[in-house]
């Protein structure tokens, strides 16, 4: 331990010079959570996090109270994720929140309890072990940039309690507030303006990033971090198996800064990386940074400096409704490839309990010939519904009637055009959104990395609409895609009559060939084909093992495309190939290649 406790310490005293009874504190609190991690979990540590990298692994994110009311009734659901073939289940905040407003349990008031809405930390850990008897792995969010303003911490500063106001980012005068906010962007400018909160009660001003209730922690104190580290190690010390660090980009502010993405954040990462690795090395961090794909990319590290062990592919996510909408493939061909540490891996969605924010490169955009504000306004019209040509029934999100900004709320399906064919009756429009659905699907499960379901997708959730009858929920758009999990739907799958059964027969399908490509092995690398028609999208996947790539392409249009097979002879492809999802052969020497409406072929070289 002493040379990874060096290591540590290069980090620490980088963030907090002179401060050793602080690192000897953070010393203690590893080795406590060494010493007290189970045998069980320490035979766990054995293997690793290699299973982060496996081809297997196909994840699952869901609400519990929405998937399954409480804890006790997740227990009763490891079939239908056996069934569907998940491995991973991400279960979105589930430690104790505040009451009333809590940000969908993003402001927590106690690390270490289980919401009792849901059960509590013993039956928690019966799940973990029972689950994982199962061959299912589990990842629960980590909320490290604030705590709610109910915390036990954020009591004892109320009561002014000194040590603690020193845990938040607190003044006695708005003069220090007011220089933060001359540099600060604001995350919730409409619902809630603003970077700072007063206290009446303390006569103080708090830092509130996102939301009144939710108090920023000031890292720029070494007992926070030791204090969170501490929590860390705690909640990996439960058995789960990756643990989601929320709002990573925020976590150190500074005067005179955006107080996002400073380098001080990967020093925390780092710090964080090295300690799970020295008391918990089969637990996996999987940070949520949801900003520009450049910046994205630099909190997996560098190969010797290595901080999250999994990212979202937030950009990938955007680029995939861009290019639906489009019906261009350009949008994903021409995105930027970055290299990532050999232990690292991208999870790929299409959909989770958040908006999609249209976080587009200007720059590219305007090479491909668009005009980036008029597309911008293009996309968010059409997932909205209101153009006369869009399939898509969604609704705006954080909308500025002034820049017309807005972002986008919906389910996968109906943001897909499902809804609008249902409702219409139009059967040949219900089977342009199946086939879209399925596509969609396809292009983040079998893609490099983890994929990712939101729960419901799979089974073609819409939108519900009730959520504007909830006093708590109707002025958040999001919940539009926060719905119960249908399990009457869940019940209806051998029904060949139901588009619902169809979307899932299409998923379980993409998932079982997943796992029969890649099995225990990896994607080395994923090449981008670029083809003469934009309507085409292809990647040649080179797996470990294999002396031959796999070869997929996707027609994201709704009318039938021809690929002339000069395009793929340029990247040294020909003979004959078999398309592994229906089994027919694809012959290379042949002038042209045709895809049906929404057609995608997954191709193995046919010896």
């Amino acid at each position: 331990m002493t040379l990874v406790f060096d290591e540590i310490a290069t980090d620490y005293y980088r963030l907090y010079p002179g401060e050793e009874k602080a690192f000897q504190g953070l010393k203690d609190i590893m080795i406590t959570a060494i010493y007290k991690r189970t045998k069980v979990l320490k035979l766990q540590d054995e293997k690793g996090i290699s299973w982060v990298n496996d081809g297997n692994t196909v994840g699952m994110m869901l609400y519990v109270d929405l998937f399954s009311e409480d804890l006790a009734g997740l227990m009763d659901k490891v079939w239908y994720f056996k069934n569907l073939g998940i491995t991973l289940i991400h279960l979105m905040p589930i430690l104790e929140k505040r009451s009333g407003e809590n940000d969908g349990g993003y402001a927590v008031k106690n690390y270490r309890e289980i919401d009792p809405l849901l059960g509590d930390m013993k039956i928690f850990e019966k799940l973990v072990a029972y689950y994982h008897q199962n061959g299912i792995k589990i990842c629960i969010d980590y909320v490290i940039n604030h705590t709610a303003n109910d915390h036990q911490w954020a009591l004892k500063a109320l009561n002014g309690e000194e040590k603690y106001q020193a845990y938040y980012y607190m003044y006695d005068t708005d003069e220090i507030p007011k220089r933060f906010e001359e540099t600060m962007n604001q995350v919730f400018p409409t619902i809630s303006p603003g970077n700072f909160t007063y206290l009446t009660h303390l006569k103080k001003w708090v830092m509130t990033t996102f939301y009144p209730f939710q108090w920023d922690l000031n890292y720029n104190n070494p007992q926070v971090l030791n204090e969170l580290v501490d929590v860390l190690l705690y909640l990996a010390n439960k058995g789960v198996d990756m643990i989601r660090l929320d709002a990573i980009p925020y976590v150190w502010k500074s005067l005179g800064t955006l107080c996002r993405n400073l380098p001080e954040v990967h020093t925390v990462l780092a710090i964080f990386r090295k300690v799970i690795n020295a008391c918990a090395p089969s637990v996996a961090i999987l940070g949520e940074a949801i900003v520009q794909p450049e910046t994205i990319v630099t909190y997996f590290g560098l190969e010797d400096a290595l901080e999250c062990h999994t990212l979202y592919n937030a950009s990938y996510m955007v680029e995939i409704w861009n290019a639906i909408a489009t019906r261009d493939a350009r949008h994903i061909a021409h995105m930027p490839r970055y290299k990532v540490p050999s232990e690292s891996v991208w999870i790929n969605y299409a959909r989770c309990h958040d908006d999609i924010g249209w976080g587009l490169d200007a720059e590219r955009i305007s090479a491909l010939g668009f005009d980036p504000h008029a597309h911008k306004m293009f996309l968010i019209d059409f997932y909205l519904g209101s153009l006369k040509d869009s399939f898509s029934r969604g609704e705006l999100y954080e909308y500025n009637p002034v820049t017309l900004d807005a972002r986008n709320s919906g389910t996968l399906s109906s943001l897909a055009g499902l809804e609008r064919a249902l409702n219409e009756n139009d059967r040949y429009q219900l089977e342009l959104a199946l086939k879209r659905i399925e596509l969609i699907h396809a292009m983040f499960i079998l893609k490099a990395g983890i994929p990712m379901i939101y729960a419901g997708d799979e089974l073609g959730t819409l939108n519900d609409y009730s959520y504007k009858l909830d006093a708590h929920k109707c002025h958040d758009s999001r919940w539009l895609h926060r719905s119960k999990f249908d399990w009457l739907e869940a019940e209806k799958l051998e029904d060949v009559h139901n588009p619902k059964a169809l979307v899932y027969k299409g998923v379980k399908s993409l998932i079982e060939i997943r796992k029969k490509i890649y099995n225990d092995v990896k994607v080395l690398e994923e090449e981008v084909l670029h083809f003469g028609n934009h309507h085409l999208l292809g990647f040649l996947q080179h797996i470990e093992g294999e002396a031959l790539p796999t070869l997929l392409i996707y027609n994201l249009s709704e009318d039938r495309q021809w690929l002339y097979t000069s395009d793929l002879k340029r990247y040294g492809l020909s003979d004959k190939w078999l398309e592994m999802l229906q089994g027919k052969v694809v012959n290379f020497a042949e002038d042209t290649i045709i895809l049906g409406p929404y057609e995608y072929f997954l191709l193995k070289y046919k010896k």
